[in-house]
């Protein structure tokens, strides 16, 4: 006979492997061709199916197993008997064929029925002839085989006979195995063919609206099922519906609103120069005002998605924008499309000393989402030389080029610490206006060679970023002047290797931040060499919100300034420290500290206890919001919020040297007696 032996128990204890190898030898001694095959316990069903479905089957599978009762079989051996079951029956279909007529008439009257239940009101609902199939469902049959040592549990897995021992069984008992179980189904072959059970059953035949949707008859579990998955499958198609919308419709509908308003702008048209009679093309403003009036003008910037019309409403305040999530036709676009639209500080429109442009950052690039291209944490070079410039268009001002000065990022929130204020759109004085120039470039991760003064108009791209929260990325470039060339020479262009930063940034990459200075002291002090004006700068250099927070001693990336800098309130955290000394005893710290010191961390020696040594790991942190764990490298950090340490160790156990064991003081060499020729040594 060909016999098969599953051994669950590789890598397991030997005892047990040895028992699988002394199952083969009785087989073996049964003139039977043995085969083992050992496998982990999970692993058990997968190797049942491999061997039914080998190309040689075997006619008996026997597995050694770890059962002393009939509990311990069915425990272990159950899941697999049922599955073996679903794997042989022949359940006929009895879901009816869906008739879209007969549903929709079905899931009216259900609808109708359930609106009625809702009044309280008595609906007649048709409801047809339930149809009803009979087959014969098999039910696995484990035989229960008793030997003179133990019983075994038989039972049929798919066409194959399986024979479940336990492993207390003797060699004699094990080569009789075979014989039992074979000898066992022919007698049962009439009540259990092939070990299975056969019962009637009937199946009721169901359409789609009887599955799906409550009905009259229906058990409160049945109709808290049908409803559950109603909803949820409403909830689904809402989902998918709003998905879809939003990152394939909505996207494609805007783009070609864009789309159709860029082919209005470049649809140019004829006019006359005056006396000369010189004839030049100048974009379609009469097309695009009649479309809206708020359009003031056109950005375009080469190599980017940014090629949109310009926007600005009258009504614009700090609490409300229009253009934020409008589109030029003054339709409503949530999820951020909206329009390019001026800032409402700049009141004079494209004729603004600084016209600050707001658009949304679109992570596919649309809006102002290709401002990015020109670096996040550090600056993008080779981007910046591609497109050194900026083209704004408007009715009364032609097209004009607009050369870049600076890429920076900014935090919108004071209490996020240092706050420049760049929505400048007016300024008092042309020291104020170069002194707002100086921040700009000592801001900039790139060092554009751009020079400006103080006669420039700016303008100003603002979009969100998300570096840090609350974080915008900004790009200001000045107006090309009167008769100069258009040409950036990007050669000379290069990274600012310590632009300025907002204090965040430092609180977190443990960094210091240069000293800002005043655009007159720097220029006093030969540091800046982008200033081509008169340097007839009146009136104050005060920023509108800015100066005050820019003037923080620290290290300079110029010199440092004389003027003392204004201090601000102090302001306390708490510090709690927790540490071990070499006792293992618990030691706590705690401190008021002002915000922005640096503390040292307090010594973490190792120490033993009982039969372990715990040596320091790192540092568990409460308080900072962007880790829980500190290296156990840092010595130092520095307090910015209420912050708990605790030092981590590791453990390991010390190894216990065994005592040596006592040799015997006695020689094993008997001692010579001294002659008298020659005395004792031990008496010299």
């Amino acid at each position: 006979m060909n016999i098969l032996v599953l051994s669950p128990d590789k890598k397991f204890k030997k005892d047990k492997t040895e028992y699988s190898s002394e199952v083969v030898n009785a087989l073996k001694a049964g003139s039977n061709d043995v085969k083992l095959v050992e496998t982990y316990s999970p692993l058990t069903e997968l190797e049942l199916k491999k061997a039914v479905k080998a190309s040689q089957k075997p006619e008996l599978i026997v597995i050694p197993a770890d059962i002393k009762t009939e509990n311990d079989f069915r425990s272990k051996f159950a899941f697999i008997i049922s599955r073996g079951e679903r794997k042989v029956q022949n359940v006929p279909n009895s879901k009816e064929k869906i008739d879209i007529k007969k549903s929709l008439n079905d899931l009216k009257n259900n609808i109708k029925y359930i609106i009625g239940k809702l009044k309280k009101q008595e609906v007649h609902r048709e409801q047809r002839e339930p149809e009803y199939i009979s087959y014969e469902r098999k039910k696995t049959h484990v035989f229960k085989i008793d030997t003179e040592s133990k019983p075994f549990y038989a039972f049929s897995y798919i066409g194959s006979k399986i024979a479940v021992i336990p492993r207390e069984m003797n060699v004699e008992d094990i080569k009789s195995i075979p014989e039992l179980v074979i000898n066992t189904f022919r007698d049962n072959e009439q009540e259990y063919p092939d070990g299975y059970s056969l019962s009637e059953k009937t199946l009721k035949v169901t359409t789609f609206t009887e599955r799906h949707f409550p009905r009259k008859g229906d058990s409160k579990d049945e109709i808290i099922r049908k409803s559950v998955m109603l909803a949820a499958t409403l909830v689904f198609i809402v989902a998918g519906y709003m998905f879809v919308y939003n990152m394939f419709v909505m996207p494609a509908q805007q783009q070609a609103l864009q789309s159709e308003i860029r082919t209005i702008f470049y649809e140019d048209t004829t006019t006359s120069s005056g006396k000369s009679g010189k004839k030049f093309k100048t974009p379609n403003w009469k097309k695009l005002k009649k479309i809206n009036k708020d359009i003031k003008g056109w950005i375009k910037l080469d190599n980017t998605k940014i090629d949109y019309p310009i926007l600005q409403c009258k009504s614009d305040s700090k609490e409300s924008q229009f253009y934020l999530n409008h589109n030029y036709l003054k339709q409503y676009t949530p999820r951020g499309f909206g329009s390019i639209f001026i800032d409402y500080r700049s009141k004079k429109g494209m004729k603004s000393k600084n016209i600050i442009l707001h658009g949304h950052h679109m992570e596919d690039g649309t809006m102002f989402g290709d401002l990015m291209k020109y670096g996040r944490y550090s600056g993008n070079l080779g981007f910046y030389k591609k497109s050194p410039t900026i083209k704004l268009s408007s009715p009364s001002g032609g097209t004009n080029t607009y050369k870049i000065i600076s890429v920076f990022k900014s935090n919108v929130n004071p209490a996020q610490g240092e706050y420049f204020d760049f929505y400048c759109a007016k300024f008092k004085s042309k020291a104020q206006f170069m002194n707002y120039i100086y921040n700009l470039r000592i801001r900039s991760l790139i060092d554009c060679p751009v020079n400006v003064n103080e006669k420039d108009q700016l303008v100003t791209l603002v979009t969100c970023s998300y570096e840090f929260n609350g974080f915008r990325t900004v790009v200001v470039a000045r107006k090309c002047r009167a008769n100069e060339s258009a040409h950036v020479d990007v050669g000379a262009a290069k990274l600012n290797k310590n632009p300025v930063w907002p204090q965040c940034y430092y609180s977190r990459f443990r960094a210091t931040r240069p000293t800002v200075l005043t655009f007159k002291k720097a220029l006093k002090k030969g540091y800046i060499k982008w200033y081509d004006g008169s340097a007839d700068l009146s009136g104050s250099e005060q920023l509108p919100t800015s100066l005050k927070e820019t003037t923080v001693p620290t290290t300079a990336a110029t010199e440092p300034t004389t003027a003392k800098p204004t201090k601000p309130p102090k302001k306390y955290f708490k510090v709690k420290i927790s540490v071990r000394n070499k006792r293992g005893k618990k030691i706590i710290k705690k401190k008021k500290v002002v915000e922005g010191k640096v503390i040292k961390l307090p010594k973490t020696p190792s120490f033993k206890k009982g039969n372990y040594k715990y040596t320091f790991k790192k540092w568990k942190v409460k308080g900072f919001k962007d880790r829980k764990y500190l290296s156990g490298k840092y010595k130092k950090i520095v307090v910015y919020s209420n912050i708990k340490l605790a030092a981590k160790y590791k453990k390991t156990k010390i190894a216990v040297k065994k005592p040596a064991k006592k040799t015997s003081t006695k020689s094993k060499v008997p001692a010579t007696k001294p002659t008298e020729a020659q005395p004792d040594e031990s008496e010299e």
